[in-house]
């Protein structure tokens, strides 16, 4: 009988902490993105996204409320594209407050936000990204800049 209250208690306590992650799926990741909760307790939240191709990606946290330890973690999910599969690789961690920017190659990839609210507190989650100039850019402004500095030169000459 004992073992029947533990197991109904173990099961109850495991749905309550499953009810503090939200896991959200952004899809492929648009100029701006933006995700927030409200949460009693602790939090164990996931945004994820994918890119088409390299950006330069910039986030912040911010926190409305107490939030104890109020961090997040920015992952590729790997290969296989899934949240904590074996092969995700931390990319980097901060706290919640100011901008952090990484530059990324297409791929899957989530956040991580972790912390422990006292009482009701709400955070929100902000990523934007900006595409990383491909090398054939910088070769067409360097020629750019070259003819103007031919056209300069030839018209100093000529006066």
């Amino acid at each position: 009988m004992k073992l029947k209250n533990l197991v109904a208690a173990s099961a109850v306590a495991l749905t309550a902490l499953s009810s503090q992650a939200a896991s959200t799926s952004w899809g492929a990741h648009d100029a701006l993105e933006i995700g927030s909760n409200t949460v009693t307790g602790a939090i164990f939240d996931t945004f994820s996204f994918s890119l088409g191709s390299s950006a330069s990606v910039e986030s912040g946290v911010l926190s409305f409320g107490t939030i104890v330890g109020g961090a997040y973690s920015l992952y590729s999910a790997g290969g296989d594209g899934m949240i904590g599969g074996g092969d995700d690789v931390g990319i980097g961690a901060w706290t919640f407050g100011g901008t952090n920017t990484v530059s990324l190659s297409a791929g899957s990839y989530y956040y991580s936000v972790l912390g422990g609210a006292s009482g009701s507190a709400s955070y929100v989650i902000a990523s934007a990204t900006a595409p990383v100039p491909e090398p054939e850019t910088y070769a067409l402004l360097g020629a750019g800049l070259g003819v103007i500095g031919f056209l300069a030169s030839r018209r100093r000459r000529d006066s």
